[in-house]
């Protein structure tokens, strides 16, 4: 069981080698006049991922509470 952990840990640890590199790689290409990072197309994701789930997910979260409060305490 530890072998196959410390393999689960390795594999883990390669493919976030790989994510580092690539990242690495962009950044790279991007001082040395390549084509740039599309960081506010990353931006807008973000905003757009925030405002359609995560922003309805609190509404429902806040909403469900109420209704809980409203039961126990009236």
């Amino acid at each position: 069981m530890e072998n196959s952990t410390e393999r689960q840990i390795l594999e883990e640890l390669k493919n976030i080698n790989k994510s580092l590199q690539h990242r690495s790689n962009k950044i790279d290409d991007m001082e040395n006049g390549g084509k740039p990072l599309f960081i506010i197309g990353d931006i807008l994701k973000s905003l757009f991922i925030g405002v359609l789930i995560v922003g309805p997910a609190i509404a429902v979260a806040i909403v469900a509470f109420q209704v809980i409060s409203g039961w126990l305490f009236n």
